[in-house]
Order: structure tokens, then C-alpha cells, then sequence
């Protein structure tokens, strides 16, 4: 399962998506803080308005984070010098909450370079923050492109679902659903494994919108399926009747006398 792996694992890139029916952040700041706990010095860049709720869970979390605004007039080369410079080893992590206003001032192709420049220029891991309802499919495709590891956050069965992808270094692609569950002390918990189950159906208890549409009646009415069931079939009345009395019945042959013609055959020849 990826929750587990990413647990155990060094850090890799990794793009969370989520949406209005679940926010992502739980999940992304428990990530956070699993790796702040494991000897990583966490790079934080907050560009989504900050909530006052947020500024507490920060504190709560001893991270330091930059608070940093988007402005149209900015080149998003600087953005990307800021990522750079916070990057000195490989025990750093750089965390971009979120990616969506950067999408919106900006191209998704400028952004995807200044992620593929950091990448190529340091080894550090991007963990970042991305509201999918904000941005068409094919801006999320091109993130995926850059993140090894991309899960999607949503509801169903009224539990957290998270939906990942880990793509790694092998060539290998690994798919999971999971279910998991955030403490208020931001630790990733009850990690399950995801199995949708579909009930089988019976081919008698089929609705009658599943016969296939014809100008005939293909379907029969009670009266009908009564009738049916009471004829009775010929081989079965056949069997019946020799599993009776025995027949004395015979077979009377006659042989009848040879057709021999008189004639020659070979008379018309002039032979």
C-alpha cells in the first residue's frame, strides 16, 4: 500500500490533490511532519491565503514557513530562485502549499519547468498542495508528469479515501485505495487497504430494462409463462408412452418382384 511504503521510505516528490468534498492539508501536514520527525529540515512556502486555524496548526507543528504572495507583476523565475536557494542538501524538503494560485498567475508549462529545474539542479523532494476542482485535466496530467507520487484525497463510505499512484524509479507503477485517518496530533493513522465490493446479481433477479430492445415482445406476461410451463415436450410424452405397456408392434417387409425390361439396351446401336 502507498500510505505504508511512504512511511518507510525516503522521501520522494509527492503531489496531494483534493478537492471541496476533502481538503488535502491533514494529510499534507502529517507527511510534514512525519519527515520533520525523522532528522528532515522542512522548506515551507505558503502561498494559499493562510486561515487563522492555519497559522495555529503551523505553531502546533514547529515548522518555520514563508508566507509568500503572488504578485502578476513577479516573474516566476523568482519563484523558483526561492525554492533553489532553500535547498542546500538532501536533508532538506521543500513543501509548496499550495501550487493552484502559481497556476493561476502563471502557465502551467512555466511552472512545470521551475519544478523540473529544481528537481534537476538539487535532490531534494517537492512535496506539494494542489485544489483539483481549480484546474482542468490536462494541468493535472502535466503535474503528475512531474510528481513520481500523486494521491488524490476524497469521501466515500464516509471515511477518508486517498487514491495514489507511485511511479518508481524501476519503471514500476504501483495503484492503491486506501482509507486513513488523521490524529489531532497530524499523525497518519488506520491505513486500509480499500476494496470495493460489487453484490453478485442472479440472472432471474435481472430488471427488465436488461432485455435487449427489439420490435418484438420478447418478455412474457403471467399468463403467458403459466401456459408455457404446463406444454408438455415431445420427447418427454414419447418417453412416457415407452416406459408404459410394451408395444407388440411390427414391421412388415414385402419383397417386391424384380423391374427387369426386355428390351436391349444397346438396339438403337448399329453395331
Amino acid at each position: 500500500m502507498i500510505l505504508k511504503d511512504i512511511l518507510t521510505q525516503p522521501p520522494v516528490s509527492i503531489l496531494i490533490q483534493d478537492s471541496c468534498s476533502l481538503k488535502g492539508r491533514p494529510l499534507f501536514l502529517s507527511l510534514i511532519r512525519h519527515y520533520s520527525e525523522n532528522g528532515y529540515s522542512i522548506r515551507y512556502f505558503k502561498y494559499d491565503s493562510p486561515l487563522s486555524s492555519e497559522t495555529t496548526e503551523m505553531e502546533q507543528l514547529k515548522i518555520s514557513w514563508k508566507k509568500s504572495i503572488v504578485d502578476g507583476n513577479q516573474d516566476v523565475m523568482s519563484v523558483e530562485n526561492s525554492w533553489t536557494s532553500e535547498a542546500r542538501n538532501d536533508q532538506v524538503l521543500v513543501a509548496i502549499d499550495s501550487l493552484s494560485p502559481l497556476l493561476l498567475n502563471w502557465t502551467v508549462g512555466a511552472i512545470v519547468s521551475a519544478l523540473r529545474n529544481l528537481q534537476k539542479t538539487t535532490t531534494v523532494s517537492v512535496i506539494a498542495l494542489v485544489h483539483g476542482d481549480v484546474h482542468d485535466k490536462h494541468t493535472l496530467q502535466a503535474l503528475n508528469y512531474i510528481f513520481p507520487c500523486h494521491l488524490a484525497v476524497r469521501r466515500a463510505q464516509g471515511r477518508n479515501l486517498c487514491s495514489g499512484t507511485w511511479r518508481k524509479a524501476s519503471g514500476k507503477i504501483t495503484d492503491s485505495d486506501e482509507y486513513y485517518s488523521i490524529t489531532d496530533k497530524w499523525e497518519l493513522k488506520d491505513v486500509k487497504e480499500f476494496i470495493e465490493t460489487q453484490p453478485a446479481v442472479m440472472p432471474d433477479s435481472l430488471p427488465k430494462s436488461a432485455v435487449p430492445k427489439s420490435t418484438f415482445k420478447l418478455d412474457l406476461n403471467a399468463r403467458e409463462e403459466q401456459a408455457r410451463s404446463q406444454v408438455v415436450l415431445p420427447y418427454i410424452k414419447k418417453h412416457n408412452e415407452s416406459t408404459s405397456e410394451p408395444s407388440r408392434r411390427k414391421i412388415i417387409y414385402e419383397v417386391e418382384a424384380p423391374d427387369w425390361d426386355d428390351e436391349d439396351p444397346d438396339d438403337d446401336l448399329e453395331i
